[in-house]
């Protein structure tokens, strides 16, 4: 467990002599005395924190050393709350304090200190438990929560502690760990203690909280300090599963909602880097664009968050995967025409509400389980009315293999750009290859802005007049919109 008063330094600044020292050993009693009374150990001690151990006896027919340990932590954050009120009435200007507290079940080493040492503690304690409760510390400030129990110590603790929220953390290693929310003590049955106890603690925990609100609150007021001061990954209200990939400007995770329902994937902007802050522009941009469709062969996205320091949009999971590892091949020609088909109806429903995609390609269209796609991935998508300059005047954005003539050339595009992209990716499906290709992405640009389109095999005559026209140099030589190109598609 480790536990830590937050805005000690700044209470500190505003006592003097015995004030000061007064309270220097009230936090101290605060910090360690509901521990040791519960069994535990002292492995560090600093003025404003303390790392507490609570080990599993070799008697005990049932460990309750994350019980214990849970229930220290709420009269921990009691007895600060008791302290703050009390100081608040008697010191002027005093900053609002708040208990932040992580508590981890986990393999660990303790042995005894001796001589000097001990002025840090009773025993020492090294290991990943160790770091892990810290991270949990930083995790509760940043969450605004009382105290945060990782998943395996919630689920040892038993019945007797209440928990709220939940939230996944990033660890070092790149894998994932649950954590759970603390609320409260539930008696023991046959308790003779008065329910108005456990109320007390609730309250305090509640205090303890808004406490907590308020610093962040004036801490942002004034300094402007980031939302997530630990730099770690924290999402609530998902399980993070896996690591799907990295995007352009955010991490994409395979998430479980803990409400319930399908698995979601989570499209992360770490917002503790300049990068991250440069880029929440654009972020919002995509869910404001994807927020606007409803449409079958569209992606469909459920909501938009911040949390800890973390932009989110959640979005339909594929567990398909992508239209790319479907085209390694020609693919039959019906089956061709059926992706064409719902790509340009997926097409049609964007350009309705005036987006344009600017980066159609395989990579970006979704296979349902059914068999059905959707486009997703709208990084770089534009709607025609915003303004919003995301892109530097001539600046070229999108795969260059499925780039449109007016998009090498760096000159303004509507919604015929994405129809040359999906030309491109027509011809591919049914030739098995790539129109063009070329050395460096320069002269594939070129090729893109000047070279004729190539032609299909015989047997697959009937669609080049189609692909002719949707990879048009000329935008107004292209069909007019979806729309139009779905009526042609009819034809064949």
């Amino acid at each position: 467990m480790y536990a830590r008063l937050h805005n000690f330094g700044a209470a500190c600044h505003c006592m003097s002599g015995q004030e000061l020292t007064a309270f220097v050993n009230d936090v101290r009693r605060c910090l360690s005395s509901s521990a040791l009374k519960l069994g535990g150990e002292v492995a560090q001690r600093r003025p404003d924190s303390v790392l507490l151990v609570f080990s599993n006896r070799p008697d005990d027919a049932l460990p309750d050393h994350a019980k214990r340990a849970l229930h220290a932590a709420i009269l921990t954050v009691h007895d600060t709350v008791l302290l703050a009120s009390r100081l608040a009435a008697t010191v002027p200007g005093l900053p609002p304090l708040s208990m932040a507290i992580g508590v981890h079940l986990g393999a660990g080493e303790v042995t005894p200190r001796t001589g000097k040492n001990q002025s840090q503690g009773t025993v020492q304690a090294v290991g990943e438990a160790v770091e892990i409760a810290r991270l949990l510390e930083v995790a509760a400030a940043d969450l605004q929560w009382n105290i945060v129990a990782s998943g395996p110590t919630r689920q040892a603790a038993g019945s007797r502690v209440d928990s709220g929220r939940a939230a996944s953390m990033g660890l070092p290693d790149d894998t994932f760990l649950d954590v759970i929310e603390i609320t409260g003590l539930v008696p023991r049955p046959g308790s003779t203690t008065p329910a108005s106890h456990y109320e007390a603690l609730r309250n305090s925990l509640k205090r303890n909280q808004q406490m907590a609100r308020s610093a962040v609150g004036q801490a942002m007021g004034t300094t402007a300090a980031p939302l997530n001061a630990g730099g770690h990954l924290l999402i609530e209200g998902y399980r993070l599963l896996r690591k799907l990939g990295e995007g352009g400007i955010a991490s994409i995770f395979l998430a479980q909602p803990v409400a319930g329902g399908p698995q979601q994937v989570l499209k992360v902007l770490r917002l503790d880097n300049p990068e991250g802050m440069m880029g929440l522009q654009r972020f919002m941009q995509e869910f404001a664009l994807l927020a606007q469709i409803d449409h079958p062969n569209v992606a469909h996205i459920f909501r938009q968050d911040f949390t800890a320091g973390n932009a989110y949009i959640a979005m339909e999971y594929f567990p398909q995967g992508d239209l790319r590892a479907r085209m390694k091949r020609a693919l039959d020609p019906g089956i061709a025409l059926y992706y064409i088909r719902q790509i340009a109806a997926g097409l049609e429903a964007i350009h309705q509400v005036g987006i344009v995609h600017r980066d159609l390609k395989p990579d970006n269209v979704m296979v349902r389980a059914d068999g059905m796609v959707a486009l997703a991935d709208f990084g770089i998508a534009k709607q025609v009315e915003m303004c919003i300059t995301d892109t530097g005047a001539g600046e070229i954005v999108g795969t260059p293999y499925y780039l449109s003539p007016e998009q090498a050339m760096g000159r303004p595009v509507d919604a015929r750009c994405d129809l040359y992209s999906l030309g491109v990716m027509a011809y591919e499906m049914l030739a098995g290859s790539k129109p063009f290709y070329a050395g460096t992405a320069q002269e594939l640009l070129q090729m893109h802005v000047d070279a004729p389109v190539p032609r299909l095999p015989a047997a697959l005559a009937h669609f080049q007049p189609v692909i002719d026209r949707m990879m048009a140099k000329d935008p107004a030589q292209r069909q007019a919109s979806a729309t139009a190109l779905l009526q042609e598609l009819e034809s064949l």
